[in-house]
């Protein structure tokens, strides 16, 4: 497994703790290069080991010889690496907290495959910031077609904000195929509404599309809609390809069948 935490400080410190921190380092099978000491740890070792690595970061992060690289990114201050470790800890928390097998991804979410990555919510009650279909623009008045470009650069910059993928469980290569299987375009119909507002484009003020929205109505509707969205998702219910003329006409027909 890839060493993605180093470590290192000088022996030479007039510090009274350096015999405490070199016994630390020894358990953390530090490596003596002349002066210095170093300590790689991969994602696995900073979580079995997790007191061990607390300990010897609380005694020796106020010396000057020290530093402590991510992914052979230097922290270059304290509040960098303490940033780190608290997502590190997070990350902790929840893998043990949720995953007995690390191929199990759903057991973690089955959604985005993480509990982690909820910034954009997928669906249309799930808690976020933003849901996916906020992400597009209208190609006529009653089409809007899913940007799945900048849905991608969201997540992966949550994803990185995160550093998601110090877990070993992260399912990276989940996050392209959820896209992926999100329609292509929505047709505005009496479930969604366009927010539009006014801005000024070129020196004159001009109405622009600011958002889309699904229209709440009632629990009623909630439930038909949902139970719409998880037959829209089996392949089983709808056999046309996401987003072709015919996948819309099912839903379509599909929402009539569910209104009767």
């Amino acid at each position: 497994m890839t060493k993605i935490l180093k470590i290192e400080f000088s022996k030479s410190t007039t510090s009274k703790n350096i015999r405490q921190a070199l016994n630390l380092s020894k358990k953390l099978n530090a490596v003596i290069d002349g002066d210095l000491v170093r300590i790689e740890l991969d994602i696995q070792e900073i979580f079995n080991r997790w007191e061990l690595v607390n300990a010897i970061l609380n005694i020796i992060d106020k010396w000057k010889s020290f530093n402590i690289y991510f992914k052979d990114r230097l922290c270059v201050v304290n509040k960098d690496y303490r940033t780190l470790f608290y997502a590190l800890q997070e990350l902790k928390q929840c893998y043990h907290a949720n995953q007995d097998d690390p191929e199990d991804y759903e057991k973690c979410n089955e959604k985005w495959g993480c509990n982690k990555v909820n910034y954009i919510a997928l669906g249309l009650r799930d808690q976020g910031v933003r849901h996916w279909f906020e992400y597009g623009h209208l190609v006529n008045p009653d089409t809007w077609t899913i940007d799945k470009n900048k849905i991608l650069k969201e997540v992966q910059m949550e994803i990185e904000r995160k550093h998601l993928k110090a877990c070993p469980a992260f399912p990276l290569s989940r996050i392209q195929a959820v896209i992926d299987q999100l329609p292509d375009i929505i047709k505005i119909d009496e479930n969604w509404h366009v927010i539009y507002k006014t801005e000024m484009v070129n020196g004159v003020l001009t109405r622009v599309v600011s958002e889309l929205r699904f229209n709440v109505r009632s629990d009623e509707d909630w439930h038909k809609m949902d139970n719409l969205l998880t037959q829209i998702n089996e392949e089983s219910f709808n056999p046309y390809p996401v987003g072709s003329d015919q996948f819309l006409d099912w839903i379509n027909d599909a929402k009539k069948r569910l209104k009767k």
